[in-house]
């Protein structure tokens, strides 16, 4: 038998109040256009004779941790009062700022509401259920992005998605009432995806599963996939791994493997915290 998880009555309140449909319909042509150019700017800035790789394809690294360096990371993460999540979002956003001189407007947070707002009766810290609950909560990236930015970020998302703030409303709606509504990702690079998020042009897709664990007698050695779009950062620790890939479909396999090297200087940084 599968749970059919049903959104709980106080979160659908939560999410239907203050929603006026012909404001969000005001703001769709704005988003659409944004949308539009960021995807047409893209696809030409990918050519050679603009400086991009030739063609906008994905091109994608890897960097994957030890148990010991997670270990490491998290308790370095601890000691300086902030958590994963907010260290791969803070040293991705210093890698643009290093490697292409510029920085990503704002952070799609792939983030989801089952375990918040889609309770199961006696779940425990069960996750194993097939449904779709992904939203992408944005935030901005300002223009001193520190660590402790990105730990306030952080925080201030978390505590958005438990409450359903307007971050999460925001990204309901878009997705609710958006050309595509429903799967992995694929309804936030459509063009009538109505919130603050233009993923094609300055917007780092931020990916963090967390934690998860696998049967000791499984083959597992890595977990790995990637967006690749402006950029991605895709992240997960499983059995105590950290692993991850950093992807772009813009920038070349020279500066993606430049901007998971600068990652990677800056996370090893906060792992010697520990």
């Amino acid at each position: 038998m599968f749970a059919k998880p049903a959104i709980a009555p106080a979160s659908a309140a939560k999410i239907d109040a203050e929603f006026s449909f012909p404001l969000f319909l005001a703001k769709m042509p704005v988003n659409v256009f944004k949308n539009i150019a960021g995807a047409v700017w893209n696809n030409v800035r990918a050519a050679k004779w603009a400086g991009g790789n030739g063609a906008f394809v994905p091109h994608i690294m890897a960097m994957n941790f030890t148990d010991h360096e997670s270990a490491q990371l998290k308790a370095g993460a601890k000691r300086l009062g902030t958590s994963p999540f907010a260290c791969f979002t803070y040293a991705a956003v210093k890698a643009c700022e290093e490697v292409l001189g510029q920085k990503p407007q704002v952070c799609c947070n792939q983030a989801s509401l089952q375990t918040r707002h889609y309770p199961v009766k006696g779940q425990g810290n069960e996750r194993d259920f097939v449904g779709d609950w992904l939203i992408g909560a944005v935030t901005p990236v300002d223009d001193k992005y520190t660590l402790d930015e990105a730990t306030k970020q952080y925080k201030a998302m978390m505590a958005d998605l438990d409450e359903i703030g307007p971050i999460t409303k925001k990204a309901v709606w878009a997705k609710a009432y958006g050309l595509v509504n429903a799967g992995a990702a694929g309804f936030e690079i459509m063009p009538a995806f109505n919130d603050n998020l233009h993923i094609m042009d300055r917007c780092l897709f931020m990916n963090n599963y967390g934690a998860r664990t696998m049967p000791t007698e499984s083959p597992f050695h890595t977990w790995n996939w990637n967006a690749p779009i402006w950029l991605g950062i895709n992240t997960i620790n499983v059995n105590g791994k950290t692993t991850t890939l950093v992807g772009s479909c813009m920038w070349g396999i020279e500066i993606v493997e430049l901007l998971r090297d600068s990652m990677e200087v800056t996370l090893r940084g906060i792992m010697a915290k520990a």
